[in-house]
């Protein structure tokens, strides 16, 4: 399904690049010089061949360097082959292998799609402006400058920029030397290391910032537009000081620039992007809200932070081979980013946020015949950009690190990775070496426990029995389109009951220590599911979660087990409901995550059912009257990270709960305040939902979109989800159109987003779903390049539980099979409609009986 890509490091290998770019604001375009010195390998020929995709070559030359010096070998013909994105430099001579320099001056527009050389775009004090910045991940470098755009390919960079004077210029390194000519400032770089070019990066415009120190002498410095207050730069800034120094102890291995500059742009398209001491977010990702503070963006800009900061060691430092290996950077930096939170701030208890985000991310995905493995084949270089699944690259791999830590202990894991650095530093590496030093640490076979995980799509579910000292365990791969499948998992276990023992076979039997039932997976760090047959076990088990004589951890893995089990028809989402029912008590907020995503899973099979809509508002705040009696609305200075948290969590179910009282205090809150901004950060959604969905609609979303283009990123997102929440689809199809149709005033970076939170909401749907297909060809031309297109499918099939939509979204995106980059996910989607559907048709009348005997 697509073309082989051949490796252009294979042919020539780069050393050096001296870069000069020009880039141009008025005229969206860029003049360029590059000149290459590496090296020719293999066979000889008559041609250099580099990347470059949409660049127009001016001139190029080419030099011999051999024992008689330097010889000029004549260019006589310079082609573009654009279907492989390259430029091939043929010379009339044999070029034999050995040292070359080239030297390329070419030309290139600056384009809207946020990959490449870029603009961004915000407004200050009344006037628009502009910055220009850089992403190259995956294979985008090619559309700056010829180069060999691998990663694989490493080397040094010196680049010169010429930009207008009064404007901040950023890089990788800091600033050489400077000269001005006129109105325009030439900027010379320090040289960086030996990096891949993915990770070259720039900032260009008017930009302010915060600066700090780490205790070893690194500047950091947090930067924006002056669009933003300068203060919401501070927590990030101290938070990138705290992360350096843990991952600099951590690894034992210094951070190896000399200065860590992190950038919020108006405009991006992932989250964040690790360039190597040129960090760029998005401004969500980055600015915090230092007069009304909301821990919750505080914890997501913190884990943001200490990803992007641990790759600066995963992934720059030492670099995968090529994108099949692009776990060992995703992965690791998604198990190092709950590690460092974890050490940095122990009060948030972030193993708890890690099993509500992570476990159920990847569990949810990993089910499925057609999802990828964590380690892919990559051939065609137009997927690699659909290989950053969330739900698989990030989370699985996370947890099977996580797995693997768990397994050989703390310490032979972390002296197993220092020795990887200390080896692989400036390099690349592939997944071997990464065993390898592994196995030196921990003195165990680690590829041969790992490496089933990697190539091995899916995860197992293990069914256990237990008579006294007995445990006979069964395993099988855990699919929600029940298609054959033998694959056989080597499973740790992970429980104090049977430390260090792994399930290597289909089925076998263990000897306890003790009769008491086990509980397995506790940590919830082991990749598969567990189905305990017995029904006095699942009771006791059940005993155990109501009593909260199982750690947090344990309870919210043994619920997302449920979850899943009641998706494949092994158990009831009743059974669930069961367990919510007395967990009413339950004192830690992520675990809520837990006990609400089955009463989700209720509304959503039941959907369509007034009386089900009923009870289930009925249930919500039955679920949460004590608690929101218990902590009201108000923050007070003692409360816990936990406690505001869980605080928000009680007011949100109040008010879906459609609770008088609650509603009524939100639409007072809102009518008080003149600035959104104002509003409690962790209760604003909240508020500002409950005044679209009651009272006067239509003036209550007239003025959140009217404040959106200026409010702050939090802000814009707190608009986003209450104005997708009205129950007017009217209403509804006018808010897409002036959000989000031709005209509108949202972000291209924000699209998705939209569109996701719409599809959710049952009463505007249809108005959604129809804003995809008649706005189909301008969404693609908008995304197609943004990592988050491929998951489109993803977004519409997730909300699909009848026939009628499952024969809506096959019409629609049967046709589309063959994009590569929508191919899997149109797949899975598939799958999961059908999944869906049957578990829709299972537990429909036992969900609508048990709520009839139990709510009212």
């Amino acid at each position: 399904m697509g073309k082989n890509a051949q490796r252009l490091f294979e042919t020539f290998q780069p050393e050096n690049y001296q870069l000069h770019l020009s880039p141009s604001k008025t005229s969206l375009t860029f003049s360029g010089t590059v000149t290459i010195k590496g090296k020719k390998v293999g066979r000889p020929n008559k041609r250099i061949t580099f990347h470059q995709k949409g660049l127009k070559i001016r001139s190029a030359t080419l030099v011999k360097h051999d024992k008689k010096g330097e010889l000029d070998v004549p260019v006589i013909r310079i082609n573009t082959h654009d279907t492989y994105n390259e430029i091939r430099l043929h010379s009339e001579s044999m070029l034999y292998p050995g040292e070359y320099t080239i030297t390329l001056e070419f030309e290139g527009k600056i384009l809207e799609q946020m990959v490449g050389i870029y603009p961004c775009h915000f407004e200050h004090n009344g006037e628009k402006k502009m910055l220009i910045a850089t992403q190259f991940e995956s294979h985008h470098a090619r559309e700056a400058f010829p180069c060999i755009d691998e990663p694989e390919a490493k080397a040094t960079f010196d680049l010169t920029l010429t930009s207008p004077v009064n404007e901040t210029v950023l890089a990788n390194t800091p600033v050489k030397e400077q000269s001005t000519h006129n109105d325009e400032v030439s900027t010379l770089f320090e040289k960086t290391p030996r990096m891949s070019t993915y990770l070259l990066a720039f900032v260009i415009g008017e930009l302010q910032s915060v600066e700090r120190k780490t205790k070893d002498g690194i500047t950091v410095k947090s930067w924006s537009t002056p669009a933003q207050p300068l203060s919401h730069l501070d927590y990030s800034a101290d938070e990138a000081v705290r992360y350096l120094e843990f991952f600099t102890d951590y690894f034992g291995v210094p951070y190896p620039l000399q200065k860590c500059d992190q950038v919020a742009l108006p405009d991006f398209d992932s989250g964040a992007m690790e360039n190597w001491g040129l960090i760029t977010y998005r401004e969500i990702a980055l600015l915090t809200d230092d007069q009304n503070r909301s821990v919750s963006n505080e914890q997501y800009i913190s884990m943001v932070i200490a990803h992007e900061l641990s790759h600066q060691w995963f992934g720059n430092l030492v670099t995968m081979k090529w994108w099949d290996d692009l776990w060992l950077n995703e992965s690791f930096a998604s198990l190092m980013e709950h590690i460092a939170l974890d050490a940095v701030h122990p009060d948030w208890h972030q193993w708890e946020s890690y099993v509500s985000s992570d476990i159920t991310t990847t569990s949810s995905r990993d089910v499925y015949s057609d999802i990828q493995p964590v380690g892919v084949e990559v051939t065609d270089p137009d997927v690699i950009h659909t290989l950053f699944d969330p739900g698989i690259v990030y989370s699985k791999g996370g947890r099977l690190l996580k797995m693997l830590r768990e397994f050989i202990g703390d310490e032979a894991f972390t002296n197993g990775l220092r020795n990887y650095f200390t080896k692989h530093a400036y390099k690349n590496a592939t997944r071997e070496d990464l065993w390898a030093a592994l196995s030196d640490s921990s003195c165990q076979d680690i590829s041969a426990l790992m490496t089933p995980w990697l190539i091995n799509p899916g995860m197992p579910v293990v069914k256990i029995a237990q008579q006294e000292k007995t445990l006979t365990l069964n395993q099988e791969r855990f699919l929600l389109d029940d298609k054959p499948d033998s694959t056989v998992w080597p499973i740790p276990l992970l429980t104090d009951d049977l430390p260090q023992a792994i399930l290597t076979s289909q089925s076998n039997t263990f000897d306890l220590l003790k009769p008491e039932y086990v509980v397995l997976n506790q940590s919830g760090s082991g990749h598969y599911f567990t189905h305990y047959t017995e029904t006095s076990h699942r009771e006791h088990i059940a005993k155990r979660i109501q009593e909260q004589s199982l750690s947090p951890e344990t309870r919210m893995n043994i619920l997302n087990d449920m979850y899943m089990l009641a998706r494949k028809g092994e158990a009831s989402v009743v059974d669930g409901l069961e367990v919510v029912m007395a967990s009413k008590d339950e004192p830690r907020d992520h675990a809520w995550t837990l006990l609400l995503r089955l009463v989700g899973a209720a509304s959503q099979l039941t959907e369509g059912s007034e009386h089900a809509e009923k009870s289930l508002k009925a249930l919500r705040c039955n679920l949460a009257r004590d608690w929101h009696e218990k902590l009201g609305w108000n923050d007070s200075p003692e409360d816990d990270s936990n406690t505001k948290q869980l605080r928000q969590t009680m007011v949100s179910l109040m008010i879906g709960g459609e609770d008088k009282a609650a509603i009524g205090e939100a639409q007072k809150r809102f009518a008080e305040v003149d600035d959104l901004q104002s509003l409690p950060a962790e209760l604003r959604a909240s508020i500002l939902a409950a005044n679209v969905r009651s009272g006067d609609t239509e003036s209550v979303v007239a003025r959140l979109l009217k404040e959106y283009p200026s409010a702050t990123a939090d802000v814009q997102l707190d608009i986003t989800g209450a104005v997708t929440a009205t129950k007017d689809p009217v209403i509804g199809k006018k808010i897409l159109e002036q959000a989000i149709g031709k005209n509108g005033f949202v972000r291209t970076q924000d699209i998705m987003r939209w569109l996701a939170y719409a599809l959710r909401n049952r009463y505007m749907r249809q108005e959604a779903w129809e804003f995809i297909t008649q706005n189909w060809d301008r969404i693609k031309a908008l995304l197609d390049n943004s990592k988050s297109y491929d998951f489109l499918p993803i977004y519409c099939a997730n909300v699909i539980t009848t026939e009628e939509w499952s024969n809506k979204y096959t019409s629609f995106f049967e046709p589309l099979i063959n994009d590569k980059s929508l191919h899997r996910n149109i797949l899975v989607g598939s799958a999961d409609i059908a999944a869906r559907i049957a578990w829709r048709t299972r537990d429909e009348q036992a969900i609508l009986a048990w709520l009839e005997k139990n709510v009212t």
